[in-house]
């Protein structure tokens, strides 16, 4: 399996799934993994229910990736489109009195008045 998908980023991707579950976005997220797996596998997944399962799932997924390189590559790519790119890109269109963008603002106190 590509070394740099790991448990961890593959729970991460599938908790903020979770989150979005009820999203016309996080549906089709779902689908299109339940899809890889039950390709590789013949068998979908159960979806999780909490964090929980979702890092159990994970743990499953790239197991088998790592035996799996089509599998693998499969879920590099779903993961790549769950998280997106390390890229920040914010978009303001119409007429806003006032707009604040940012990314990753650890430790940052921020007040808005």
């Amino acid at each position: 399996m590509d070394s740099i998908l790991t448990p961890a980023m593959v729970s991460a991707a599938l908790t903020k799934l979770l989150d979005s579950a009820a999203t016309q976005a996080g549906s089709k997220a779902w689908d299109a993994l339940k899809a890889i797996v039950s390709r590789h596998r013949g068998q979908a997944p159960e979806q999780p229910t909490n964090p929980e399962e979702a890092a159990a799932l994970a743990d499953e997924l790239t197991a088998a990736a790592e035996k799996d390189p089509a599998l693998a590559r499969d879920l590099s790519a779903w993961h790549q489109s769950i998280v997106g790119s390390d890229n920040t890109m914010n978009n303001v269109s119409g007429s806003a009195e006032r707009v604040v963008q940012g990314r990753d603002f650890p430790h940052a106190n921020i007040t808005f008045n």
